[in-house]
């Protein structure tokens, strides 16, 4: 009885110290969160939360598998909705006229970034690694991986606002110079060395405004080759025209960009680049993301991608101007569905950053939990310290994530009917989920029947409106035919003899 009864009080004695021990821990828990959340989420765990807020976990998890499988991503049936407006277009599949094309018949998915400079340059789809810039966004490891997948899927790679990263120069064969307004972007010398030189006067996250990342956000080799914090200036009133010509004198040899955020007074900005000499307008719509934008800037301002790339597009067409200046969409774009969007609503190419980031990072994050994943692509020194990226293998998942995405194009357009990006362009097989799409957009509503505005339907309404007038004017003439036959009997009657 007596080992019985101890038996139950140790129990009890162990249950008691693990609920105590249990207690302890989630209120250490619980104050360890409590504290972490008065942090930039950037360093901690909470960037969880606003990871998953910006982008859907399906959209990731989607990411990562093109990243695995070098393959058309998979799901589950069932799309979750939103009010993106890349969420309420649809594509056109092509049924008889056009027909759809076969599963594996040639397309072409050729892009050329300034097509109308001498030496422009071609990209094997319309795709380009967004701009991270070396040191105010990302490390070095994560800069040289993308320039390596970039040269393997024959895209280009553009520089961002950081210090130049002659390793990244050394894996990219199609190379954007971007040209920030920080004084370290302006050296003629590697100036010489741009495929294409983007001139940055602000972006979508951050609108034209200044920017400074202090010296323990930044990694030694940048503070050495700078010497202090990294100041980006505001875009100076007046100043991009000069700008602009200086450019050309230096560089005449090569396409000049700008890149802008996209705004409200979209159509008065495109006049006035247009006054420039100038090959490339690159559109940053109000979904573009950063390394540390403040968060006010980055949800409130601007207008959206495909709104922008549509006004745009409208606008060069009305004044005969879009065949001379290529029009690049960027901001929020998660892949091949939103690409195809844009270059329906009238983009050239699409660049994509977080998208390739989740791929490049996809099999190493799980080994340095519960650091967060950004440690291993980001240039700050606190949250990268002594967690470095593999390369190859950051490399391998970022192509593949690229040849899947060129995979899904190319599906796209067999599925329109279409063998080109121009076809798909000119054809803009898109369709409005809502009424408020169709209207903005002056796209088919779905939820209503759409109008065949060809010559053929045109010439077979015409016939049977005259088909149908013919019957009725036969139908007018029969009846007027039976009354008066009608009266001529009643006529004839009265005048005949009764009978006796």
């Amino acid at each position: 009885m007596k080992a019985v009864l101890l038996a139950i009080l140790t129990t009890l004695t162990t249950l008691a110290l693990i609920l105590g021990v249990g207690v302890f821990f989630a209120r250490w828990v619980a104050r360890k969160l409590e504290a972490s959340a008065g942090h930039s989420p950037q360093y901690t765990l909470w960037e969880i939360l606003f990871t998953l807020r910006a982008r859907h976990l399906a959209s990731i998890l989607l990411t990562v598998q093109r990243a695995e499988r070098s393959k058309l991503a998979e799901h589950p049936m069932g799309s979750a909705p939103s009010v993106d407006w890349f969420q309420v277009i649809g594509i056109d599949p092509a049924t008889f006229k056009p027909p759809p094309r076969p599963e594996h018949s040639p397309v072409d998915l050729t892009t050329v970034l300034g097509a109308g400079h001498p030496r422009s340059i071609s990209l094997s789809m319309p795709v380009i690694v967004a701009p991270m810039g070396y040191g105010v966004a990302l490390n070095a490891e994560t800069k040289v991986a993308l320039a390596q997948a970039s040269s393997l899927a024959g895209i280009a790679i553009s520089t961002g606002e950081g210090l130049y990263l002659p390793e990244e120069r050394s894996y990219a064969q199609r190379w954007i110079l971007q040209q920030s307004r920080g004084f370290w972007a302006h050296d003629p010398r590697i100036l010489a060395l741009a495929d294409v030189i983007e001139v940055q006067w602000g972006q979508g996250s951050e609108g034209a405004t200044g920017l400074t990342k202090p010296k323990s956000e930044l990694p030694r080799r940048f503070i050495d080759a700078v010497g202090g914090p990294a100041v980006i200036h505001a875009a100076p009133e007046g100043h991009l025209d000069a700008w602009i010509r200086e450019l050309k004198i230096e560089r005449a040899d090569c396409p000049i960009a700008v890149k802008l955020p996209a705004s409200q007074h979209l159509e008065s900005d495109l006049a006035y680049l247009l006054t420039l000499p100038i090959e490339i307008i690159t559109l940053d719509g109000s979904g573009a993301g950063s390394a540390g934008s403040a968060a006010v800037i980055s949800d409130h301002f601007g207008i959206t991608t495909a709104l922008a790339i549509h006004r745009a597009h409208t606008w060069l067409v009305a004044r005969g101007m879009r065949s001379q200046i290529t029009l690049v969409a960027s901001g929020g774009i998660r892949g091949a569905a939103d690409i195809a969007r844009l270059i329906g609503l009238g983009a050239d190419a699409a660049a994509i950053g977080s998208s390739l980031l989740f791929a490049a990072l996809h099999d190493q994050i799980g080994q340095h939990l519960p650091t967060p994943p950004t440690a291993l692509a980001f240039a700050h020194s606190r949250a990268n310290s002594g967690h470095t990226l593999d390369v190859s293998q950051a490399a391998n998942h970022a192509t593949n994530w690229l040849e899947a995405t060129r995979a899904e194009l190319a599906g796209i357009l067999r599925v329109a009917g279409v063998r080109t990006l121009s076809e798909f362009r000119q054809q803009r097989p898109l369709i409005a989920r809502t009424k408020e799409a169709a209207r903005v957009f002056q796209l088919p509503f779905d939820g209503g029947h759409s109008k065949d505005t060809s010559l053929e339907h045109k010439l077979h309404a015409l016939i049977a409106s005259y088909s149908e007038m013919n019957d009725i004017l036969a139908d007018i003439e029969a009846r007027l035919s039976i009354q008066s036959l009608r009266s001529s009997r009643g006529r004839s009657l009265r005048k005949s003899p009764r009978p006796g």
